[in-house]
Parts: C-alpha cells; structure tokens; sequence
C-alpha cells in the first residue's frame, strides 16, 4: 500500500493522521496492534481504497469508498431491556463516542432519577432501572471513550429544583450530584465532561456513534443519520462545543462541588 502510494513512511503516515511509531508497529509482522476504525477510514478515503480491500476481505481496492448517506427514524423503544442505545455503544467500542445529553448524562444517573422521570409508567420505570446499570458496566470497560457536552445550567436547575426536577426530593437530588462528581472523576479520562454556556449556546440533544452513525434524540425517536460526510460534519459541529467549553473535564467535580451543592 505505501510502495503504491509512492509517498515515504513519514509522509503516508502524516496523511494517515497517525504518528510514524505507531505506523511502524502496525507494519511489524510480529505485532499484534490493530489499527482504529478512524485511521482505517481516513487511508481509504486519502488514497481512494475500500475498506474490505484494506483489511483483506476484497482483492480488489480501486473502488468507490463512499458510503451513501443514509436517514431513518428509529423508535426508541424503552420498554426494552436491551435498549438499541445500548446496542449501538457496543457497536463502537473502540471507537470515541460524542454525547450531547437530552437532561442529565444517562450513563450517570441513579436508578431513583429515572424511577422519577418515569414515575407515570411503572413497567418503563423497570427497564430504565435495569438500563441505567448496563450504562455503567459499559462506562467500566476499557475500550470506552466518551466526550460528553452539556449546559452548565441544566446542571444548576437540577440542583436548585427547578423546571422538570421541582418534585425530586432534595436528598436525591444532592445524591445525584454526588454520584455524577464521584464516577466524572473515577473514569476521567475514560469519559469526559466539558460544560458549555448554555445562554449563548444551544446543543441539540444527539449522540455520535463513533464513524457508525448520529442519533438525534426526539423524544420517543431518533433520527438516525449514516454516511462518513454527514458523521464528519457531525463531527465538527460537536469538537465546536469542546472549544467553547467554560469548564474542562479536569475541572468538573471541583466546579460541581462548588456550585451544585
């Protein structure tokens, strides 16, 4: 592939988007080490290779690597203990995944948050139960990398009881906070949270499934969008938020403490 090229190792891995060390370990025949989804897609969109032809499922390269893009409306159906959100982190591992939250990170939440959001619908109140540990268990796994961006404000509405949270009791309410500051540093860097300025800007609720999909949350849907472009401009219009953010992941149980209590 880098003789065809004609470009020199530096070069190619410059393109790539990778450091020459790790293309090295990637041509090391004794080397185990797996190239990341990312790095996989921006070779064959640099140099008009497919995929299969790249990882040896196709002997021929010289096509087309577009992928038509793609959009549907997916129920997202809660009842279901499996939910497809929980399919689709899966579906990522290994790849980073971009989450703008609807309210509060759900991967966070206590069991009783949701017992409350869901208070109407027992049935619904035990899947979201079970769903809240499985979002856990995803965030302990290794291969987990999650950048998760939401208005500082939501977070001070939650703690002073306002809006949706005006019938939570004040003691669940500082419990959630606590446990949100206890696990944001007990994963950190595994899971990042940046806040914005939600005054000055809006985030629509949506999740990035590394480069598999975006998930647009409309409440009892998603809009789901497929195609490297249209996940690429996703992409940019998120990492836009990341540099505006007011507070960085290093900064964020210390702020939480001081201004959520």
């Amino acid at each position: 592939m880098i003789q065809q090229s004609g470009l020199s190792k530096g070069e190619f891995a410059r393109l790539a988007q990778i450091d020459r060390s790790a293309l090295s370990q990637l041509l090391d025949k004794q080397s185990t080490r797996l190239p990341r989804i990312e790095t996989l897609v921006t070779i064959a969109r640099t140099h008009d290779v497919s995929l299969d032809w790249l990882m040896g499922l196709s002997e021929t390269g010289q096509k087309d690597t577009s992928v038509t893009s793609a959009i549907e409306l997916q129920e997202s159906d809660h009842r279901d203990e499996d939910s497809i959100l929980s399919a689709w982190r899966r579906e990522s591992l290994g790849q980073k995944i971009r989450y703008i939250p609807f309210q509060l990170p759900d991967i966070f939440c206590l069991p009783d948050v949701f017992n409350y959001m869901t208070k109407r619908d027992k049935l619904l109140t035990h899947y979201r139960t079970v769903q809240a540990e499985q979002n856990l268990s995803f965030v302990e796994r290794p291969e987990t990398d999650m950048e998760i961006v939401m208005p500082l404000q939501r977070l001070l509405s939650f703690a002073s009881g306002k809006d949706i949270w005006s019938e939570l009791p004040v003691s669940l309410r500082r419990k959630q906070l606590e446990h949100l500051g206890q696990l944001a540093e007990q994963f950190y860097p595994t899971v990042r949270l940046f806040l914005i300025d939600g005054l000055t800007t809006y985030a629509a609720p949506l999740t990035i499934f590394g480069h598999q999909r975006v998930a647009i949350y409309l409440g009892d849907n998603f809009l789901v969008l497929t195609g490297n472009e249209v996940i690429n401009t996703f992409i940019t219009y998120f990492d836009g938020f990341i540099k505006q953010a007011e507070i960085h992941p290093h900064e964020f149980t210390d702020w939480l403490m001081r201004h959520c209590r």
